[in-house]
């Protein structure tokens, strides 16, 4: 059932076995676990059905170093929260990312790959993806002929959820739901312990109306995000004042994203089309990737690594235009002035039916009069003073505002550089024809060329002791016995990744588990 907590009737007490907070990814893939059980199960979510812009305020940050973009256009207050804007993209973590690594510092996870990496296909079925596997060979998936082989690259790829909307599928369950409620415009205000500090006593709840509200439950889960579940356990300091599960100064710590950045331009061919655009496996949109291998990545001293071949169009282009229109059209929001627009393409018929071929009939993805890019996303290091931390300011729910502190050092130009080498070298020998790389990889201010990707990571790191994180193995805080966190906070690195794959993954093993103890 869904319930509106700005209605006058809703009641101000909710009790239930698990209490989670927050409604996206995480929470969407924990619910699937409770679905018709004996469990009752309570999510709050501070955000509605629609995106506004007084909710999306309480994301404002203070990034006082580097620009931290994701902080506020990554994040959605809302039902559903990013995955109603998201792309859907799932790609798994590789073995060295939970391995510790000699020259990464504060690298390896408490828990062996195969702990995370048997759910998968799980996660291919929830984000409703063809189950073809990551190891696949990718030229047969493409139907060309191999590349040659190179020791140090590897050509894998990523998968795109045909439906990333994920509430839209699992709206009608919730809201028929015997046993799961989904209370809207409910903000977690406060983590309020037991007199011995020892578990969580309550949640306190408010809206904008100053409408005050507590939950209890057996259980309770964070699943708001990187900077939200630092930000939610710092403030709740009236008790503990450095905040609950923050005895030893980790809360917050250990921010973590992928920084980003074009680095190369290819000359422009359909050989590289065919082999570097996107393509399709039944209604799932897969994008080639290069890789790195470990040995190449320890010989270095490198951050691990994806690269992909980005097409860019200018805006008047065919292609553009008719991507958008498309887009509009599937998502219902195509306007009579766009409508108009989509009938002067048809002047553009030869060129329309040239990408519509390769669409159909090649399953591929054509891009004319495209300017090629290479983009590099690397990890970022787990550095101790990268920090999501608290403000001063307050917004208009009266919590303090986050600072997120999150600068790039040195490694991350290194493996920019070592990289993007790496690949132009193997592509021109293998044909594909100049590449000219970009002078900034060498200039002073390169820092600002790099971007974040919206990936928040490691700020409630998981450890094998309190003394190095925040959660245990099992993602529960480590100084309560009744809390736990879900998402890509706990991740002690970032990895190559995308983090979707792994947090959903992560949020099943979580959820399995509470069914056990509830």
């Amino acid at each position: 059932m869904i319930i509106d907590f700005n209605d006058d009737s809703t009641p101000l007490e909710f009790n239930a076995d698990i209490c989670i907070v927050g409604s996206g990814a995480a929470s969407l893939a924990m619910l699937t676990k409770f679905y018709d059980t004996k469990h009752k199960v309570i999510v709050i979510e501070a955000g509605e059905e629609n995106v506004t812009d007084k909710n999306q305020e309480i994301y404002n940050v203070i990034a006082p170093y580097h620009p931290f973009d994701g902080a506020h256009n990554g994040r959605f207050r809302v039902f559903g929260g990013s995955t109603t804007r998201w792309g859907g993209q799932s790609l798994p973590l590789d073995k060295i990312d939970f391995r510790k690594r000699e020259w990464l510092p504060d690298s390896g996870w408490p828990i062996p790959y195969d702990d995370v990496s048997k759910y998968y296909s799980e996660v291919d079925a929830f984000l409703r993806l063809d189950p073809a596997g990551y190891d696949n060979d990718i030229f047969a998936l493409l139907k060309e002929q191999a590349l040659p082989e190179a020791s140090e690259l590897q050509f894998r790829f990523s998968k795109w959820s045909p439906a990333p909307n994920l509430r839209e599928h699992y709206r009608k369950i919730i809201s028929t739901s015997s046993n799961i409620n989904l209370l809207i415009n409910a903000n977690l205000r406060h983590v309020k312990l037991t007199e011995d500090h020892q578990d969580v006593q309550e949640l306190v709840v408010k809206n904008f109306n100053n409408k005050q509200g507590r939950i209890t439950a057996k259980k309770y889960v964070l699943a708001c995000g990187g900077i939200e579940n630092a930000r939610i356990l710092l403030a709740s300091n009236s008790q503990l004042p450095n905040g609950v599960g923050n005895s030893r100064d980790l809360v917050g710590r250990f921010l973590q994203d992928h920084p980003r950045a074009e680095v190369a331009t290819l000359t422009v061919s359909k050989k590289q089309q065919a082999y570097f655009n996107y393509f399709y496996l039944g209604k799932t949109r897969i994008l080639p990737r290069f890789f790195f291998s470990d040995d190449f990545q320890a010989k270095n001293k490198i951050l691990n690594t994806t690269a992909f071949v980005e097409f860019y169009t200018k805006e008047d282009d065919v292609f553009t235009i008719a991507k958008e229109i498309y887009r509009k059209q599937v998502r219902g929001t195509l306007s009579l002035q766009e409508l108009k627009q989509a009938l002067r393409l048809v002047k553009n018929i030869p060129q329309l039916l040239q990408i519509a071929k390769h669409y159909y009939i090649d399953r591929k993805v054509y891009t004319p009069n495209a300017r090629a890019r290479l983009n590099v996303m690397t990890e970022a290091p787990p550095l101790r003073e990268n920090t999501v931390s608290l403000s001063s300011e307050v917004d208009a729910l009266g919590m303090p505002k986050a600072i997120v502190k999150w600068k790039i050092d040195e490694s991350v130009r290194q493996t920019f550089v070592a990289t993007t080498h790496t690949i132009c070298n193997y592509l021109t020998s293998a044909g594909f024809g100049k590449i000219e790389i970009d002078d900034w990889l060498t200039s002073e201010d390169w820092v600002t060329h790099v971007r974040d990707s919206k990936h928040h990571i490691g700020t409630t790191r998981m450890a094998s002791s309190p003394e190095n994180g925040v959660v245990d193995e099992n993602c529960k805080v480590f100084d309560l016995g009744n809390l736990y966190i879900a998402g890509s906070s706990v991740f002690p690195t970032s990895g190559q990744s995308n983090p979707t794959a792994t947090l959903i993954a992560l949020a099943f093993r979580l959820a399995n588990r509470l069914k056990e103890e509830v």
